[in-house]
């Protein structure tokens, strides 16, 4: 069955009136008012293109081999041996997207007061409609890991709890652990992000414990030598809306001249000179979540070639004035250093 004229009234209405701006329409199709990681993994630096094919590779080194001690003269030599060597492999993941068009369709923007490209907005639904999926999977993580199909997000890397510090524990559902690590085997609890939880946001609580966990996670190789870092990029503190007032609020208070302004730092609060940035798809979370990830060390893997894949026009199968449009894309976010990373969160 075809699509009957009546749903293309508006179409046809938008053709015949004068509108404000040529081609302008106003954009309501979702109601995030930003998509933080999209902007900052899809269309930021902190993406990375890996060549060749896939699973995804790295080392880490989790102990040193305990050989050093003092020695007196003469003292018989003993020799130390262990294996301190582990990886971590990640798949990517495929994802798609796509729109559709009837070739009639356009004949019913000609003339002088054409301003609608239908194919347009249907190419921009189609956009908006990956990001919505890939903000809202990028922040969580797969429900198991039986499923091979969903992309892991930061919640499945930057796990949560109570107990401060650095908790060696896999995530719900992985009892394999993550990158295939199991961090509650002897000697892999170093493979561990920063966690903790606070009652109250003022400077005795949560501020305190972001001092701390900035300071906790501040490693550096004492010996140097070549490690796998994925950018270039800076730490990023990321927290919902109302994490990010109270805090504006707190840095207003501890300000003497702040102005006739009511709203006096305007949203810039930085916190050991990184800026804030307010999550919208947060702000669902009661826990009012305060993460701190290092882009380093964390980035959105592609495959080279597969990064944006858009197909020409195509004709659909028996619907001969149907033409498809495809969007295609390899993916998987990757961390190589979960001690770079943290979260604190409100219980």
């Amino acid at each position: 069955m075809g699509i009957p004229f009546s749903q293309l009234a508006d179409a046809v209405a938008l053709t015949q009136e004068k509108l404000i701006k040529r081609g302008a329409f106003l954009d309501m199709q979702t109601d995030l008012q930003d998509h933080v990681l999209v902007r900052e993994l899809w269309k930021g630096r902190n993406k990375k293109a890996f060549s060749g094919g896939h699973p995804w590779r790295f080392d880490a080194q989790i102990d040193h081999n305990h050989s050093a001690k003092f020695v007196g003269l003469y003292e018989t030599d003993a020799s130390a041996f262990g294996d301190t060597m582990i990886h971590g492999t990640v798949e990517p993941r495929h994802v798609n997207a796509h729109y559709v068009y009837d070739l009639r369709e356009p004949d019913l923007q000609k003339g002088p007061e054409a301003i609608v490209d239908y194919v347009k907005t249907k190419q921009i639904a189609m956009h908006v409609s990956l990001f919505e999926l890939l903000e809202e999977t990028l922040w969580g993580k797969p429900a198991d890991s039986t499923d091979l199909k969903t992309p892991f997000g930061v919640a499945y890397w930057i796990l949560r709890n109570a107990t401060e510090g650095f908790n060696a524990e896999n995530p719900v559902g992985f009892a394999g652990g993550r990158a295939g690590i199991d961090s509650t085997v002897a000697g892999q609890a170093r493979w561990a992000n920063y966690g903790g939880s606070y009652a109250t946001l003022d400077k005795t609580d949560a501020i305190r414990k972001m001092r701390r966990m900035a300071k906790k996670i501040r490693f550096r190789s004492v010996v140097s030598h070549s490690q796998p870092e994925l950018g270039t990029s800076k730490n990023g503190i990321y927290a919902n809306c109302e994490t990010a007032l109270l805090l504006e609020e707190i840095l207003e208070a501890q300000n003497m001249n702040l102005g006739n302004d009511l709203d006096s730092k305007g949203g810039k609060t930085v916190f050991k000179s990184r800026p804030i940035t307010e999550v919208p798809y947060l702000d669902a979370d009661t826990t009012n979540p305060i993460y701190f990830i290092d882009w380093k060390w964390m980035q959105l893997g592609t495959v080279k070639g597969w990064e944006n894949n858009l197909t020409e026009p195509y004709r659909v199968g028996d619907k001969h004035n149907v033409r498809r449009v495809d969007l295609d894309a390899t993916m998987q976010l990757i961390c190589t250093n979960l001690r770079r990373q943290g979260v604190l969160y409100q219980s």
